[in-house]
């Protein structure tokens, strides 16, 4: 598909809450060709200079999803061979082959890593995509 740029690829972790441990575990997927984009935001507080990294992704349709599927946040089981966008999942730059227990085990990496604070679905028009942002 034309008009479509893409510089990474990304490993997306989704929580799956068991409710007999009360914990969540993570279903972990690659996705290949993605657009990645980190903004810098700074601002001066009465406490000094703050800064954090904002970052947003944009995930074709046409993108390698390594035979999985994308199923919406309200269906999503952690069922194997599916994926889904929802807050508080994660997203790191690259691809990851690890399973991990909780999300600071991804600190560890030395990778780029996010939590997704916002997701939508944009799967019309002439790009079809889903954007991710986050912190």
């Amino acid at each position: 598909m034309c008009g479509v740029t893409t510089n990474a690829d990304i490993t997306i972790y989704n929580a799956v809450y068991d409710p007999e441990t009360r914990l969540n575990s993570y279903c972990r997927t690659v996705i290949r060709g993605v657009w990645f984009y980190v903004d810098n935001k700074t601002e001066v507080t009465t406490d000094g200079l703050r800064s954090a990294d904002v970052f947003k992704v944009r995930i074709p349709t046409h993108a390698d999803f390594g035979g999985t599927e994308y199923v919406p946040p309200w269906e999503y089981t952690g069922a194997a061979g599916t994926w889904t966008l929802k807050a508080d999942d994660y997203v790191v730059r690259g691809i990851l082959e690890n399973e991990i227990e909780k999300p600071a085990d991804l600190k560890k990496e030395g990778r780029q890593v996010f939590r997704i604070t916002s997701w939508s679905d944009n799967r019309f028009g002439g790009l079809p995509h889903w954007r991710i942002g986050g912190v």
